[in-house]
């Protein structure tokens, strides 16, 4: 087997010092762990060190009473704590067989309320890989209080249920207070922070600027540094109107990690040498083909916003709809308002429709006295030109090259214009399982 693609998970680290109580440690069961500790007694009580001596060194080394200690040497229990089966191992010189011991654990809970049960993960897997990159891109930790944010529902519709199937939870959505486009994933696990900061390695609390792709991840195989990146993008990156993905981060260690997944994966992107003068690192793709678009669609996930993105740009729009009003609020919930821009694509569409057919600087000028503008992109207003081939993939407008009368110098003055097309049965727009997500 390939190591590589088998990757164990220390389950011991998920011990700190700081639980060193049966109040509030994490225990572990499993259907053959008590056998197994059993059987690591045997080897201690050979050593001259008998039952009797267990219990007193117990008690003293974790200052827990005769009763709770005899019920751990004598196995008792059916939970035993991640610090007692690791003290076992030391004293029985059998270190070595600590993963042995790790398979035999099923099930791990903490002492304290609630009392939540979560299936052991012991290996490394892709679910795993793709929660850890999308906290790395979006994700807050505070004490045990875990939070992976992002602006379009759908991202935290799929990965409560990535999240959920991984660790047995039942993670809530909700709506970020602070913010009218936000949502979130959130649920209160001691044991997944413990995942989250003693095996991958973040830190509790702020974690923006100094984080480095887990080394756990860095050193596996190909399929699970895939995943992490796959989480990270579908969080962080950016799939607009111009058939381009961007992202950008104040981490620069996290941008390399990525871009170096991605380059491995044979896909093509521009890296900001130097960070930005708003203190970002950068790197873009630069307009995509749809055969590019194909394998980076591989770096969403499934039925997420932006994947939907690249499958409009692969396979064109295939929704039908029964009046412009519908047309509009779906464009909107897809492409609304963005603070760097002066107008929407819904304002396009009304224009449009109103003009029935016009030019770009017609618009153009028609957006500047609709919207109390005092100019629009310049001369030559480029940045319409993505609105304007989403309706021309939409069947929402055609465009015709016409003559406007003749150059000061030579020929004749060329312009595309839009004509809005009234039939409606000929529109298609993007399709979304829910709109608005």
């Amino acid at each position: 087997m390939d190591r590589k693609n088998y990757v164990r998970l220390d389950l011991f680290l998920l011990h700190d010092n700081s639980d060193n109580s049966l109040r509030k440690c994490i225990v572990a069961k499993g259907k053959d762990l008590k056998k197994e500790l059993g059987a690591l007694i045997k080897i201690i009580e050979k050593n001259e060190k008998n039952k009797t001596f267990l219990v007193k060194y117990i008690m003293k080394k974790f200052n827990i009473s005769i009763a709770s200690a005899e019920r751990l040497i004598y196995l008792k229990r059916n939970w035993y704590p991640l610090f007692f089966i690791k003290e076992l191992l030391v004293l029985s010189n059998k270190n070595n067989k600590k993963f042995e011991i790790q398979d035999k654990i099923e099930f791990l809970k903490v002492t304290q309320p609630p009392l939540k049960v979560y299936v052991a993960k012991r290996l490394l897997s892709v679910n795993l890989c793709k929660f850890i990159g999308a906290f790395a891109a979006d994700g807050t930790l505070s004490g045990t209080l875990i939070r992976i944010t992002e602006n379009k529902k759908s991202t935290i519709v799929a990965f409560k249920k990535i999240i959920d199937k991984e660790f047995g939870v039942n993670s809530k959505i909700v709506k970020i207070k602070r913010s009218k486009e936000e949502w979130g994933i959130e649920f209160k696990s001691k044991v997944i922070a413990r995942y989250i900061t003693k095996i991958f390695g973040f830190p509790d609390g702020s974690k923006t600027y100094i984080f480095k792709e887990p080394r756990i991840i860095k050193n596996s195989s190909k399929k699970f540094r895939e995943a992490y990146a796959l989480g990270a993008l579908t969080f962080e990156a950016g799939v607009g109107i111009k058939n381009s993905i961007e992202f950008s981060t104040v981490n620069k260690d996290f941008r390399d990690s990525l871009c170096d997944v991605l380059q491995k994966n044979g896909l093509k992107v521009v890296i900001m040498k130097k960070k930005g003068s708003t203190g970002l690192w950068r790197f873009w793709s630069g307009k995509i083909t749809k055969e590019e678009a194909l394998r980076w669609q591989n770096f969403f996930e499934l039925d997420t916003e932006k994947w939907f993105k690249l499958n409009d740009y692969i396979n064109g729009f295939s929704r039908e709809v029964n009046s412009f009003d519908e047309a509009v609020q779906i464009f909107d919930s897809i492409y609304p308002f963005q603070s760097s821009s002066k107008v929407s694509l819904k304002d396009i569409l009304i224009v449009l429709k109103e003009l029935k057919e016009a030019h770009r600087y017609k618009i153009v000028d028609y957006l500047v006295k609709r919207n109390d503008l005092s100019s629009y992109g310049g001369k030559w207003a480029h940045s319409l030109r993505h609105y304007l081939d989403l309706l021309k993939n939409a069947n929402m407008i055609t465009v015709e090259r016409r003559k406007f009368g003749k150059k000061k110098s030579f020929g004749s003055i060329v312009r595309e214009v839009y004509i809005f097309n009234e039939n409606v049965g000929d529109w298609r727009v993007p399709f979304r399982p829910i709109i608005n997500c």
